[in-house]
């Protein structure tokens, strides 16, 4: 008799579970390092931050609050974002970015 799996609970939950689809997406060899990076990274915020999917208007992330988040210089997050903008894994609303691609 087997048991059936249980959800794991949301503080137990494996860092990079969104890792193995994005690493099999073809944009991701044509990204460069930082922008490869921002995406995992913002895939995994995104299961929390639930702004960064589905933002509400007037509540969408700007280039300081990912860099907030990330942890990241904000020179870098912006040229990580064109990257991202321009292989339609994120993109622009009206007061900051969306991720598309998760």
């Amino acid at each position: 008799m087997t048991r059936p799996a249980s959800p794991r609970p949301a503080s137990r939950r494996r860092y990079g579970i969104h890792a193995r689809a994005i690493m099999a997406d073809p944009r991701w060899s044509v990204l460069p390092l930082a922008a490869r990076g921002m995406w995992l990274h913002l895939a995994d915020i995104a299961d929390v931050v639930t702004e960064l999917r589905a933002p509400v208007r007037g509540q969408a992330l700007t280039v300081p609050d990912l860099a907030r988040l990330l942890a990241a210089d904000p020179d870098e997050v912006i040229g990580a974002v064109s990257h991202l903008v321009n292989r339609d894994i994120i993109e622009p609303v009206a007061d900051g970015y969306r991720l598309k691609a998760y």
